[in-house]
């Protein structure tokens, strides 16, 4: 399946970046990230895959946005969170976050495919989640 979904979405204007769904203390592992994603981020997918999403996460990254991330996942509800996230050289940006678990045919989980768009960083408005 990881093959299908990196066809479709390789050439995406979209970010895309899926992982896996161990959700453990270290977090998932990323398996697949489109040229879209190396644009926003400024990693190559090469730097990206085997490594976990919060490598984009920093000082400015609030609590209550990655547990907002981690509860939408959790619940598989498809909502869309915003997070601050910073690029391979340091700058931040504000990334809108959907993620959709892909299930197989018995119901458990497999994967989990984000897509993800740049927000602009409102100068005195922190936002976590929502649009």
């Amino acid at each position: 399946m990881l093959d299908y979904l990196a066809r479709q979405y390789a050439d995406s204007d979209t970010a895309v970046v899926i992982t896996d769904v161990d959700f453990s203390a270290t977090g998932p592992k990323i398996l697949f990230s489109n040229a879209a994603a190396e644009r926003m981020t400024g990693y190559a997918p090469s730097e990206m895959i085997g490594r976990t999403p919060r490598m984009l996460q920093g000082a400015g990254t609030t609590l209550a946005a990655r547990k907002a991330l981690a509860r939408a996942i959790r619940r598989d509800d498809r909502s869309t969170v915003v997070i601050r996230n910073y690029r391979k050289n340091g700058e931040p940006y504000d990334c809108a976050i959907s993620v959709q678990i892909l299930r197989d045919a018995a119901g458990a989980p497999t994967l989990a495919l984000a897509f993800e768009q740049e927000r602009p960083i409102r100068a005195g408005r922190r936002r976590t989640f929502g649009d």
